[in-house]
């Protein structure tokens, strides 16, 4: 007679395909924050003297951006057994 699968392997398969999905969008959301950030330092570098503070205070804002999405990745790799 044949044994009858539980459900419990594919739950444990069906959570481990989330939490890999989520550490993959983790990723892609902080490497677009990445880029953010190097855009708006070269336009802060390029920019007029008139427009430098403003262009700075975008700098930063992209770089906070940019470690709020590096902590929810790191939080997405560490949710994630065997990584």
């Amino acid at each position: 007679m044949k044994e009858i699968e539980e459900p419990a392997p594919l739950l444990h398969r069906s959570v481990r395909q989330r939490l890999v999905d989520d550490m993959v969008d983790g990723y892609v959301t902080w490497r677009e924050a990445c880029i953010a950030v190097a855009d708006s330092y070269a336009r802060w570098s390029r920019a007029a003297v008139a427009e430098r503070a403003l262009a700075f205070t975008a700098y930063l804002a992209a770089l906070d951006r940019e470690e709020k999405a590096a902590v929810e990745y790191r939080r997405a790799v560490e949710l994630l057994p065997g990584v």
